[in-house]
């Protein structure tokens, strides 16, 4: 049970007086305790005497009025009941004096380390009662706080259930979004292909899919949601199955232009749009081993980027046409770039525009768009033979930025070689 103020039918509100040896008669306690009630009388308070069994044994409660307490300690207690008394009033946060004998030193440290008012039993009277007056009168409001301090830590806890919740959910929706993507890439004779991908938070709103459509072709495709978080994951959920590469099965089998694709995708988005629409860039290109060309459609997506072996030259391969999901029934405009050996094809997201910051940016210098990118995807294997040995040394250069912990947007770039060096390409 709980330690609340006593209110007896011919008595105010009073203080509990407690004896560690209630079994052993005192005359010197007794007359302690008579006094000290002489003194809290005129104040409206009187004395009620309680077994500290009783408070030791008490549930423990953190809410309510509780009446201040006086317990004499005998000066034959152990350090283990001085601890007990000390672990009860913190636990029923009851006001308390606690008055010790002068040869209890220690224990009178003990009891104030807990913050615990403690004194000598030798304490005048007067003055003992003045302190358990002034306990009793501060107390509502500790009770008060104490009740806030309740409703706090409920809350707190409630929130930090919503938040794991939310957690397993963000958790679950990743996974859910990775078994969209390629669990690997394609081999395919006579290409080498890499891919960064890097979300800026549980989901992304990137997506691609590199797909080998044929014998002869393969697919390269990378679409960005715009926004951030689960919206923008939805959306790429939405394009991923919008996106028509072929048609037909066996000999009726036809690849779908990238222009085609892409205009089929954008009716989709439009026809199923609600009260607020949801916008996506994308940029989809079909290799043609047979002749080693590359036919590159896109949508409102930043330029992919070709790097020329022989001369080093980095071409831009724009996109003129509309974002996914504002016009219906636009078409879609594609260009055909003859590739030759050793050129390096990059399809990438607008991340990489803010994922290389100045060196001296401050504050929201951070986040603004810098041409770096531009020399990072094409310099990044400088020197290095291997597509994979390139990409590493992008990624390390992305780690090495300032905030890389908390990149500003998803970072996707696709890279496409049609040889096995790097090396001409990036000299």
């Amino acid at each position: 049970m709980g330690l609340r103020i006593s209110t007896p039918p011919q008595q105010g509100p009073c203080v509990l007086i407690a004896r560690t040896r209630d079994d052993e008669p005192d005359l010197r306690t007794d007359a302690a305790v008579r006094r000290i009630g002489e003194h809290l009388r005129p104040r409206g308070l009187g004395i009620q005497n309680i077994g500290l069994d009783t408070l030791l044994g008490s549930t423990p409660k953190s809410r309510g009025s509780q009446a201040p307490m006086l317990i004499f300690v005998s000066e034959h207690d152990s350090d283990s009941t001085i601890n007990r008394i000390a672990d009860a009033l913190s636990e029923h946060l009851c006001p308390a004096l606690v008055l010790i004998p002068p040869s209890h030193k220690h224990s009178r440290l003990l009891l104030r380390s807990a913050g615990i008012m403690c004194e000598s039993d030798e304490i005048d009277p007067a003055q003992a009662a003045i302190i358990l007056w002034t306990l009793a009168q501060r107390q509502p409001a500790i009770q008060a706080l104490a009740t806030e301090l309740m409703l706090t830590e409920k809350s707190i806890s409630s929130v930090n259930n919503e938040m794991t919740k939310l957690h397993e959910e963000l958790a679950s929706a990743a996974s859910i979004q990775r078994d969209y993507l390629p669990l690997s890439l394609p081999v395919i004779d006579g290409l080498d292909m890499g891919i960064v991908y890097r979300p800026a938070s549980y989901v992304s709103g990137d997506i691609y899919d590199i797909i080998e459509l044929d014998e002869h072709h393969t697919g390269f495709f990378l679409a960005d949601a715009v926004g951030h978080g689960v919206p923008a994951a939805l959306m790429t959920m939405v394009i991923t199955q919008g996106l028509h590469k072929t048609e037909g099965k066996g000999d009726q089998l036809r690849i779908v232009e990238p222009a085609e694709a892409l205009r089929r995708l954008n009716n989709t988005m439009t026809k199923n749009a609600g009260e607020q629409s949801r916008f996506a860039t994308a940029m989809y290109a079909i290799h043609d081993k047979r002749d080693n060309t590359i036919t590159v459609a896109g949508a409102g997506h930043p330029p992919s980027l070709l790097v020329r072996a022989e001369t080093g030259e980095v071409e831009q391969v724009e996109s003129q046409s509309p974002l996914l999901g504002i016009f219906p029934d636009v078409e879609f405009e594609q260009t055909t770039h003859q590739m030759q050996p050793g050129d390096v094809f990059i399809i990438y997201s607008d991340g990489f525009e803010v994922a290389f910051p100045k060196k001296d940016a401050q504050g929201d210098e951070y986040r603004r768009p810098t041409l770096t990118y531009i020399k990072e995807l094409t310099e990044a294997g400088s020197g290095i033979g291997s597509l994979d040995d390139a990409i590493a040394t992008l990624e390390s250069h992305l780690d090495a930025q300032s905030g890389s912990l908390h990149q500003p947007d998803d970072i996707t770039a696709l890279f496409m070689t049609c040889a096995g060096s790097l090396s001409k390409a990036v000299a």
